[in-house]
């Protein structure tokens, strides 16, 4: 299995509706975990590096905060 994007590790505060954190499989665990649970021979994910390259010249331009955990902005805090 193959992923055309780096792991989801992190939920997005900026208009995605992704889950928390301690609901994101790539966050908690490991490539061969996940790949076993999702019953697949072989599992990659797309690098961050990847990607850039992928869009070129506007790698810049767009957030990566949920490939990352770095955040522009301080997130909201989980009560």
């Amino acid at each position: 299995m193959r992923i055309s994007c780096p792991p989801t590790v992190s939920p997005c505060y900026y208009g995605i509706d992704t889950p928390r954190k301690s609901e994101l499989i790539a966050a908690n665990y490991a490539v061969d975990d996940i790949c076993r649970y999702v019953k697949s021979d072989t599992l990659a994910y797309l690098s961050l590096e990847g990607l850039r390259e992928a869009v070129g010249e506007r790698s810049g331009d767009y957030c990566t905060s949920c490939y990352t955990g770095i955040y522009p902005v301080e997130g909201p805090k989980r009560r």
